[in-house]
């Protein structure tokens, strides 16, 4: 190289190269970020248990339960579905409510002795098999 004619080598990483290898860093980013944030210890539900989790699980403790409230001469409940009749009928699985003020709930329809609402979440406690105490509404 004493002669004075330097040739140069190409840069690593320029032009279609860099731009490939910024893509697979990004995709590997977002991929990681959608995966950091799941919770792999199946403890603690992110949201409130539906019927069906809160009947197949019998928790102990304070529970977040959302689902269908029905209330008619069986008391009130808290149904996995409401059945399209007219009124309304409890879907199965269901738990019973005790301690529940029906007028704090609002938004509830009645008609023929039968109070119902779609998409009602309650804080409840189990006091036995089917049946969980309103802690908060």
């Amino acid at each position: 190289m004493a002669d004075g004619n330097h040739t140069h080598a190409p840069i690593v990483g320029s032009g279609v190269s860099t731009r490939i290898l910024l893509l697979v860093v990004a995709a590997l980013a977002l991929i990681g970020a959608a995966c950091g944030d799941s919770d792999d210890s199946g403890d603690t539900p992110s949201g409130p248990l539906t019927v069906e989790e809160v009947v197949d699980r019998s928790p102990d403790g304070v529970v977040t339960v959302n689902g269908f409230l029905l209330v008619d001469e069986s008391g009130p409940r808290l149904c996995a579905a409401i059945l399209e009749s007219f009124p309304p009928q409890c879907g199965e699985p269901a738990i019973f409510l005790v301690d529940l003020d029906v007028s704090s709930v609002g938004n509830t329809q009645s008609e023929q002795g039968v109070v119902w609402r779609e998409d009602v979440t309650l804080t409840v406690q189990q006091v036995d098999d089917r049946t969980y105490r309103v802690v908060q509404g």
